[in-house]
């Protein structure tokens, strides 16, 4: 029980590494939608995968 555990923490480090990344690509290809609210949203998105990358609950 205690090694699912460990497994399903790994797979969700691992999601929540490959959406952050996602984002954070996104935040700088942008062609389209570039204003400062945009910039703010996708700051807002990207705090709680980087949050959770530092051990910050």
């Amino acid at each position: 029980m205690v090694f699912l555990e460990q497994v399903i923490h790994i797979i969700y480090f691992m999601l929540a590494a490959l959406i952050g990344l996602f984002l954070l690509r996104n935040l700088f290809k942008r062609t389209s939608r570039t204003g400062r609210v945009y910039d703010i949203v996708y700051a807002y998105c990207i705090i709680p995968f980087l949050l959770r990358v530092l051990g910050i609950k």
